[in-house]
């Protein structure tokens, strides 16, 4: 009795006292304001806060840490709950008390969520001794593990190659400015500052940070005058070392999560063949060398994704914790990662509708679980989200406009705030009728659901071949791709979203692509969707067609910079396929009697030899196209800007190399010619006071130089005519990037 009363006491008196504070800072509490000295507020919240806590250590000796903290967390309430009034009422306040009640909420939700754990731990698998440490990594066997690590080894050498020789585009815009701004207003403190960028960029900023260490970037920062560029009397090179290297390097230490997960969910075999798939990805392997959102996006949107499918699977709470983390820093990446969130709710209705087990259990506990630990995904990812965006500190609001008001979210946050609603007063008020009326169609239509997905995955990649492979018959998707964000006004929502199997189907090797098929066609049988494999297969083209719808719908085509984070899918759908296949053809004994003895292996092989080459000799690999595509054309239409460093480098061979004067429509040219530059379409580009030496122009850059230059000749034909060197034949010097004709890099000898 004394205990109660002693903390309830402290706790009204710090809740008094917080109230008296708030009203210093409140105008129409003025009336009880009694003194302008804040210290006195500050050293009375010190006392009593020490006081209260010393007193529930004192009472509660005999408890347990847990309900020790929840003592503490309750006697702060009333003090908790003032300072959120007055952080409403007025910005007077200083950050500290932003920072306090979003501590006090991490550590109340933390709480929350193990008592959540402790009471339903009794409803999960145990784990097994395979799944604990040491453990895990003796059940791989010695052979598989030397084979991960020999794949990652492969996926950083191949990154590392040529990882200073080429200026991409967009890059500067954080080597040159937000990484150095998010660094500088930490030490400032101003968390504010912090916000770098809109997308939100923050692990892209943690990654290449080191950079900072070896470079100061105004240092390396090309002067611009009069449309001229002067290059920094440095070593770019050393600069992009200096930032790439780091990123690259946490890239690789994230690349093994992928086997781990995959090994979790399908097994050693499939794991093994998707890993060796995404690590020996052309693509994958070119991103991951430009400081970019997308080159982080692409590993931890699907590592969340298959995390949560783990979970769902194993019913272990290290998998969901880890699931929310891994979502926590692709929403630190890039917005656009809601969409993982999205599906993985759609997944809980799926995986009842398809899985005959979970079935048996009981439909309202099923779905009240469900979301309970997609609660606590979804808290575990705010709370990393909140922990390293120190914008959010001061202004929490964010957290709801990088969510369910994020510009990723925003067109569909009424149907999935309508359909919680829905779910909610169903269960509450009307004992879950409708909804289970819903579900038990959805479990009849099972069979249908999977056949009709299948069956519109297939047919759309079935008519982009047959497209292609006919010149183009129905849809130049070279054309379409030219303007990926006003693709709208050339074609229509289907032309939209074929073409955006375009750059997917082209952009990954032929082995992927038997993969995808085969896996795809197998999954037509009708006890696939009983099998794990089955089923993953079917969640993962959901994903891949609901992206693709969402690019169409908004009318944006997804060139392959936008959809990279599904070339691990890709992967993982031609993992399942290509085990699936090889297991069909063992069965009807088709590999000869000596091979036996090897078949473990002999995929794995065979699989190598096949992607390899792809690897070895493609020199730019995120413009990769596929030996299926016909040479005439490529994917990567809005490049990033390959060849730039070969045609500066030609131009540097010039023996007046320092005296040229050239105009380029890349960017990058200029990072590396040690001469003149101009570029863009400013007046002393368009109209230059002395001639040129030499043009450089670009295939990706020939649909923006056009429009910029065309409309202008009506008015003043005056205008340089760089627009006519994209059709020109008789270049200085080319270079085809992958050797395909269509999409190159061009010199020319200046003819006024």
């Amino acid at each position: 009795m004394t205990e109660s009363r002693v903390l309830s006491f402290l706790s009204l008196v710090l809740g008094f006292t917080a109230f008296l504070f708030v009203s210093q800072q409140v105008k129409w509490l003025s009336f009880l304001r009694f003194t302008e000295n804040n210290d006195l507020f500050y050293l009375a919240f010190a006392l009593l806060g020490i006081l209260s806590i010393g007193a529930t250590f004192y009472f509660s000796q005999k408890l347990s840490w847990g309900a020790l903290l929840e003592k503490i967390l309750v006697i702060f309430l009333p003090t908790e709950i003032f300072i959120i009034f007055g952080l409403t009422q007025s910005k007077n306040f200083h950050y500290v008390f932003f920072m306090l009640i979003g501590g006090y909420v991490l550590l109340a939700g933390s709480l929350a969520i193990a008592r959540y754990i402790l009471r339903h731990r009794h409803t999960h698998i145990p784990p097994t001794e395979e799944e604990k440490g040491r453990h895990w990594f003796a059940h791989q066997g010695s052979w598989i593990l030397l084979s991960v690590l020999a794949l990652t080894v492969s996926f950083f050498s191949s990154s590392l190659t040529r990882l200073t020789e080429f200026a991409a585009v967009d890059e500067p815009l954080w080597t040159e400015g937000r990484i150095t701004k998010y660094w500088h207003n930490i030490e400032d403190r101003d968390w504010k500052g912090t916000r770098i960028s809109d997308k939100p960029g923050i692990t892209v900023a943690l990654s290449a940070g080191p950079g900072l260490w070896f470079v100061t970037p105004k240092e390396y920062r090309a002067v611009r005058h009069e449309g001229e560029v002067y290059n920094a009397k440095r070593d770019i090179q050393n600069f992009y070392l200096a930032f790439r290297l780091p990123f690259l390097i946490v890239i690789t230490l994230l690349l093994p999560l992928f086997y781990f997960l995959l090994e979790r969910l399908l097994g050693k075999r499939i794991a093994l063949v998707s890993y060796a798939l995404i690590a020996l990805s052309p693509a994958l392997i070119g991103i991951s060398k430009i400081i970019n959102p997308d080159s982080l996006l692409w590993l931890l949107a699907p590592l969340s994704l298959l995390a949560y499918l783990v979970y769902r699977k194993r019913r272990l709470y290290r998998y969901l914790v880890l699931a929310g983390v891994l979502m926590g820093l692709a929403l630190l990446t890039k917005y656009v990662a809601n969409i993982v969130f999205i599906f993985m709710l759609g997944v809980i209705f799926l995986d009842w509708a398809i899985d005959t087990t979970l079935q048996k259990e009981n439909l309202v506990f099923y779905i009240k679980r469900s979301f309970a630990e997609l609660g606590i995904l979804t808290f575990t990812a705010l709370s990393v989200f909140y922990a390293l965006f120190p914008a959010v500190w001061v202004k929490p609001d964010k957290l709801i406009t990088s969510t369910l008001y994020s510009q990723a979210f925003e067109k569909v946050a009424p149907l999935f705030l309508g359909l919680l609603v829905f779910i909610f007063i169903d269960i509450r008020w009307n004992k879950a009728r409708t909804l289970s009326w819903m579900m038990a169609l959805l479990v009849k239509a099972r069979r249908f659901i999977g056949l009709g997905i299948i069956s519109v995955f297939l047919l759309s990649a079935s008519v982009v071949l047959v497209n292609v492979f006919l010149g183009m018959a129905w849809y130049d998707f070279v054309e379409l791709l030219a303007a990926p964000k006003t693709i709208s006004g050339k074609s229509g929502a289907l032309g939209i979203f074929l073409t955006n199997f375009y750059p997917l189907l082209f952009g990954v090797t032929p082995v992927v692509v038997l993969g995808l098929i085969t896996g795809s066609v197998l999954s037509l049988k009708k006890s696939a969707l009983d099998t794990l494999p089955g089923r993953t297969t079917l969640f993962l083209i959901i994903f891949i067609i609901l992206y693709f719808i969402g690019g169409a719908a908004n009318g944006v085509a997804m060139i392959t910079r936008y959809q990279v984070m599904l070339f691990p899918f890709a992967g993982v759908l031609a993992g399942i396929g290509l085990v699936a296949l090889y297991e069909f053809l063992e069965k009807r004994s088709f590999f000869p009697q000596s091979l036996r003895p090897w078949r473990s292996g002999a995929l794995f092989v065979v699989l190598l030899g096949a992607s390899l080459p792809s690897v070895l000799f493609t020199p730019f690999p995120l413009s990769y196209a596929s030996s299926l595509l016909p040479e005439a054309y490529y994917i990567d239409i809005k490049d990033m800007g390959p060849g730039s460093y070969e045609a500066a480098q030609w131009l540097n061979a010039k023996p007046n190399a320092t005296n040229l004067l050239i105009w380029t429509d890349k960017d990058g040219v200029c990072k590396f010619f040690v001469g003149r530059c101009k570029r863009g379409f400013g007046r002393e580009s368009l109209h230059p006071k002395e001639p040129f030496d030499y043009i450089v122009v670009s295939s990706g850059r020939e649909s923006r130089t056009t429009k910029m230059i065309v409309p202008r000749t009506v008015a003043d034909p005056s205008v340089a005519r760089y627009d006519q060197y994209y059709a020109r034949t008789d270049s200085a010097y080319e270079i085809d990037i992958n050797g395909r004709p269509g999409h190159y890099v061009k010199v020319f000898t200046f003819e006024p």
